[in-house]
């Protein structure tokens, strides 16, 4: 488990930055016309969604804390 301190705007902006990979990711998979390519794209994708919850439960550190 890891600990990351970062300010709302940082936690903003790793947001947005997920969903755009997310949805990225979700494109590449439909294109996608290997198998392995596709299970690789689908995990991936099954990570950056878990990452996305787990940081939207995340209480942005407080300044000077």
């Amino acid at each position: 488990m890891y600990r990351l301190d970062i300010s709302p705007e940082e936690q903003q902006a790793l947001m947005e930055v997920l969903e755009s990979s997310i949805s990225e990711i979700h494109s590449q998979i439909i294109r996608a016309d290997r198998y392995d390519f596709k299970e690789f794209l689908k995990n991936r994708k099954k990570i950056l969604l878990n990452l996305r919850e787990s940081l939207q439960h995340v209480e942005p550190a407080q300044q000077g804390a």
